[in-house]
């Protein structure tokens, strides 16, 4: 593995870290401001998700002991894991970022900020980030078998 690949996978992650609070900044403080590419399907509405994914009800105490700890698990995973590949290294990345960028959500507003109408679902781009790190990981695990 490359220093300069792990470099960029870390610019990278932060950027989108970055971008997200941004975008969650934006429709924080223009709450009624909606656009739509495709109306009511694809487009910018803000919505304040006391949930966690597909807005499943958790308890707000549960999600911030959970969150961290899940994260610890990631880094431990991180440091212990002797098969790293280019994959590993940026699904996890991006995990970290767009988990960390939610819990921020959480610990400052008490729900996460979510701003991307897609379909029949409102989602952020940390939840993006997150699904593509996972998607990196299993691609990981399925090419190593």
């Amino acid at each position: 593995m490359k220093q300069n690949h792990l470099r960029l996978y870390f610019l990278l992650s932060g950027f989108l870290f970055i971008l997200d609070q941004f975008l969650k900044y934006l429709a924080f403080h223009n709450q009624s401001f909606r656009f739509y590419i495709i109306k009511p399907w694809l487009g910018w509405e803000y919505f304040a998700n006391p949930g966690i994914a597909f807005g499943l009800p958790v308890p707000q105490l549960f999600i911030l002991i959970l969150t961290p700890l899940i994260l610890s698990a990631l880094t431990i995973w991180w440091l212990k894991n002797k098969n790293k590949t280019n994959h590993f290294y940026l699904g996890v990345c991006l995990i970290f970022a767009g988990a960390l960028s939610n819990l921020i959500d959480r610990i400052v507003f008490s729900i996460t900020i979510d701003y991307f109408r897609v379909l029949t679902s409102v989602m952020n781009l940390a939840d993006i980030t997150i699904v593509m790190g996972a998607i990196l990981l299993l691609y990981k695990s399925k090419k190593s078998k």
